[in-house]
C-alpha cells in the first residue's frame, strides 16, 4: 500500500459498504446451513447494503465529484473544463436540425431557431442573417410565443 497516494473517500466508503455486504452474505450463508431458513433480518440489511452501496456511489458522481472539481479549480485558479463544442460545431447542428426532413417538433425548431439567430447575431456579428431567420420562423410559426422578444425590429 502507498501512503503517498491515499485512496479516495468513494473509495474507502465502497470498500465498507461492500466488506459489510461480504459478511451479511457469508452469515446468511452460515444461518442458513444452521438452521434450513432464510433469515430475512439478513437479507434486509444485505439489501439496505446495497442500496447504501448505490445511494453513495451516485452520490459522489452526480455530486461530491464534480463540486469538489469546482472547489479546487476556485481555490488554484484554475476554469472549468471546456464542454468540446465549438461554435462552428454547434451552428453546424442547429442548421441541420431546421433543414431536417421531417422538420423537428415546432418547439424544437423553434428554440433551435432562436438560438441559431443569436449565434449568428453575437459570434458571427451578421444581424442581416439573424434577422432573416428570425423572419423566416416568424412566418412559418406566426403564433409562436418563443418568438415574442426575439423578432427583429
Amino acid at each position: 500500500m502507498s501512503y503517498q497516494d491515499p485512496p479516495s473517500p468513494r473509495t474507502v466508503v465502497r470498500g465498507i459498504l461492500g466488506v459489510a455486504a461480504g459478511v451479511v452474505a457469508v452469515f446468511l450463508v452460515v444461518a442458513f446451513l444452521a438452521t434450513g431458513r432464510v433469515q430475512w433480518g439478513l437479507v434486509a440489511l444485505g439489501l439496505a447494503l446495497w442500496g447504501a452501496f448505490g445511494f453513495f456511489t451516485s452520490l459522489f458522481d452526480v455530486l461530491v465529484t464534480p463540486l469538489g472539481r469546482f472547489l479546487g479549480g476556485a481555490l488554484t485558479g484554475e476554469s472549468m473544463p471546456a464542454t468540446g463544442l465549438s461554435i462552428e460545431a454547434e451552428v453546424a447542428a442547429l442548421e441541420r436540425l431546421l433543414a431536417a426532413d421531417p422538420p423537428p417538433p415546432r418547439h424544437r425548431a423553434l428554440m433551435a431557431g432562436i438560438r441559431l439567430a443569436e449565434i449568428y447575431r453575437t459570434s458571427q456579428h451578421d444581424p442581416a442573417k439573424a434577422d432573416a431567420l428570425l423572419a423566416r420562423l416568424a412566418s412559418e410559426y406566426p403564433d409562436a410565443p418563443e418568438l415574442k422578444y426575439v423578432r427583429p425590429g
